[in-house]
């Protein structure tokens, strides 16, 4: 969405273009996040009910959750709030930022792209738990 040329290296994007840069990628992110919530939650709680059934005395320190509203709210969120952290990251951060600081050391330009990157899906997954906790999907007893 942020880039200054289309794949060619040439063309310039026209607004609708960037616009859709946002928008076709939100069908498979969705899809993505729940199919991986689906099979995450799933299987976890599949987990802690066998360990439930194995020792009788277990207790969970989480209380069950509705697996349908959490594979909901990850592939909204996977949909929206990581798809625009990306589109920033590399639409802008990298090229307009990290590129220019470090064009003539490579090692470090590499380093710092994974760090960055490495940061992202950090806070990714602190804007993901959050949202959670807030939206009472996710709950200790």
């Amino acid at each position: 969405a942020f880039q200054t040329t289309l794949l060619d290296g040439e063309t310039r994007p026209t607004m609708i273009q960037r616009i859709y840069a946002f928008i076709i990628p939100m069908p498979s992110l969705f899809q993505a996040g729940f199919i991986a919530s689906a099979f995450g939650y799933g299987f976890t709680a599949l987990l802690i009910a066998l360990r439930t059934l194995l020792v009788p005395a277990y207790e969970a320190a989480t209380v069950n959750m509705n697996i349908l509203h959490a594979c909901l709210y990850t592939g909204g969120f996977m949909a929206i709030v990581s798809n625009v952290r990306y589109q920033v990251l590399q639409g802008v951060i990298e090229p307009k930022i990290i590129d220019k600081l470090f064009a003539k050391t490579p090692n470090l330009r590499a380093s710092t792209i994974f760090l960055v990157r490495l940061g992202n899906g950090l806070l990714g997954s602190y804007l993901a738990i959050s949202g959670m906790k807030i939206m009472g999907l996710q709950k200790l007893k």
